[in-house]
């Protein structure tokens, strides 16, 4: 009977440990989502430099298709911010806010 209670005791503070440390909110998932877009985005813009650079091929529709991906993430975000209310989801906002940032000023994203 003692075996069963430690048990049962083990495996509630598992899961609470488990959700308490391992648990994504939706606001977090939703952030999470926005970041693959953009990281999805950034893989495309550069691929299009580097098939350019190395072949010589027109990848300007590419370049394009990125940027815009890219534009459409920034304002997906902004319009997300507005709505956050916890915490670690405003702070993976701000990080990928800033990635963002980033990335558009190094490569020029605002000529576009």
């Amino acid at each position: 009977m003692r075996a069963i209670i430690v048990i049962l005791i083990l495996a509630i503070v598992g899961f609470l440990a488990y959700t308490f440390f391992f648990s994504v909110t939706e606001e977090e998932k939703m952030v999470k989502a926005l970041e693959n877009d953009f990281d999805e985005a950034v893989g495309n813009f550069l691929r299009a430099g580097r098939t350019m650079a190395g072949t010589g091929l027109d990848t300007t529709s590419d370049v394009d298709d990125a940027v815009r991906k890219i534009k459409k993430a920034e304002k997906e975000l902004k319009e997300l911010m507005t709505r956050l209310t916890d915490e670690s989801a405003k702070k993976k906002a701000e990080k990928l806010d800033n990635k963002i940032k980033e990335f558009s000023k190094k490569n020029d994203i605002d000529l576009y």
